[in-house]
């Protein structure tokens, strides 16, 4: 699926290349998921998770809905594919189900070490479904940031606790959405992509939501508003990148995702990441800047 052009967005100006202005985008969607991650493990401490998932919809949709009527109207909300959008919230529904749970479980650190295991998924997806053609560079680069997700788990000594393999299902479904984001981006802007899975994700949540309902004191309504703003700026910015970029060149930078998790581990929960953690990131981010690289290079005759 080719990429539509997008010569006009905000950054244009100050970043020209396509390639970097995708790769920056997505970076810095990646510290607002680190925000909304860590507003949601306080919430799951204290709430029911599914309660809490509902809850953060709900945030977002609180955050988005005025933006969007305000920008552009009742007229401006009319999706060119709702049934894609239907589509792709079968896939987030149900694994972002899971990753509430399994939150509960595992630092931030943790999870994002295992969710580096999407790409696998996410690029295969992409070449099947979407005929992305994938380049020898980006093989390479997902395949020494998978070894550096390895080297940070360490498979056979350390524990499996029932969060791990609540994450190993997750993941898939995960990739699953991101393929069916990637596809509708082509066809509607951002934020209406976001609107759109906002609105979706609240309402199928709703039923999880009541059953486990419980009212959240004041503490935990500031949570839930931050949820909503992360959350909201997070896959603004992701689906924004998925316009600029293939979605397999994207997926190594999300390995950065590491570096976010482990410093907010630190500063909020004050666990401090061992040695191998740091050794694994630093295989996982020199894999991405190799990619960021040589996507860069190759971009560069085309912008």
């Amino acid at each position: 699926m080719s990429v539509p052009a997008i010569d006009s967005d905000a950054l244009a100006r100050l970043i020209p290349s396509r390639v970097a202005r995708g790769f920056a985008v997505a970076v810095v969607s990646g510290f607002f998921f680190t925000g909304l991650n860590a507003s949601v493990k306080e919430l799951a401490g204290e709430l029911p998770p599914l309660l809490v998932s509902w809850g953060r919809w709900i945030a977002g949709l609180i955050v988005i809905a005025p933006i969007m009527l305000w920008r552009s109207g009742v007229r401006g909300l009319a999706t060119r594919d709702l049934k894609l959008h239907s589509f792709r919230s079968l896939f987030h529904t149900s694994g972002y189900a899971l990753w509430y749970e399994a939150v509960v479980w595992l630092p931030l650190a943790t999870m994002a070490a295992l969710g580096f295991t999407g790409p696998i998924f996410i690029t295969l997806g992409a070449v099947l479904f979407l005929g992305e053609r994938v380049q020898a560079s980006r093989w390479t680069a997902l395949a020494i940031g998978f070894a550096g997700m390895l080297v940070i788990v360490r498979p056979g000594f350390t524990p499996m606790n029932p969060g791990i393999w609540m994450m190993l299902f997750a993941i898939p479904l995960m990739a699953g959405s991101n393929l069916v984001a990637k596809a509708v981006s082509g066809r509607d802007a951002p934020a209406l992509v976001v609107f759109w899975q906002t609105v979706l994700a609240t309402l199928c949540f709703t039923p999880l939501g009541l059953w486990f309902w419980q009212a959240p004191n004041g503490h935990q309504l500031v949570l839930f508003a931050a949820a909503g703003v992360f959350g909201t700026l997070g896959y603004f910015l992701i689906t924004w990148s998925y316009r600029l970029l293939d979605i397999s060149a994207l997926q190594p930078v999300s390995f950065i995702g590491i570096v976010w998790a482990a410093l907010m581990d630190v500063a909020v929960w004050g666990k401090t990441s061992d040695l191998w953690t740091f050794v694994g990131a630093a295989i996982i981010v020199a894999a991405t800047s190799y990619i960021a690289h040589r996507e860069a290079l190759a971009g560069g005759k085309k912008t």
